[in-house]
């Protein structure tokens, strides 16, 4: 019983990092994606450019998923033949190193969502802030990167 417990966090672990992060590249690009389509519909041509500003907070949803990933690879989980062991105690840190990737996905990607829609207010008025909206929104993907860090830590330390 204590291993199919061991085993339930470890895919809550990789749930909630792929979970969380995929809810907040989903809000953010929502709110990219609203401030875009009303640039294009008097400046078609600046097409490319929205996307792109639109795509931006996507990338918290790839982290949450090589999240994900990370975590069923190393608690050996994928790919197994058979039953996997994993003891309650060791369950519990796998779940807790999906909460990084996955809170600080969540929160940098709906905000930088909102970055990225003022961004495109810059760029629909003059397109030459283009690097300045892309610089203003990446900063705060930072945070992201920071959570797949810690994350990225803690199972590496994990002592199976």
């Amino acid at each position: 019983m204590e291993t199919l417990i061991g085993v339930g966090l470890v895919f809550a672990g990789a749930a909630i990092a792929a979970a969380l992060g995929f809810s907040g590249s989903a809000i953010g690009m929502g709110h990219a994606g609203q401030a875009a389509a009303g640039v294009l519909g008097e400046k078609p041509q600046l097409f490319g450019k929205m996307l792109l500003m639109q795509a931006l907070p996507g990338s918290q949803g790839i982290y949450g998923l090589v999240g994900a990933f990370l975590i069923l690879n190393f608690s050996g989980v994928l790919g197994a033949d058979g039953v996997v062991m994993i003891d309650t105690a060791t369950g519990l840190q796998y779940l807790m190193a999906g909460i990084p990737i996955g809170v600080a996905g969540y929160f940098s990607g709906m905000f930088q969502g909102i970055v990225a829609a003022a961004g495109i207010s810059m760029i629909a008025k003059d397109e030459s802030n283009m690097g300045k909206a892309i610089v203003l929104s990446v900063m705060v993907e930072t945070w992201a990167i920071f959570g797949v860090l810690i994350s990225f830590i803690l199972l590496i330390s994990i002592a199976g």
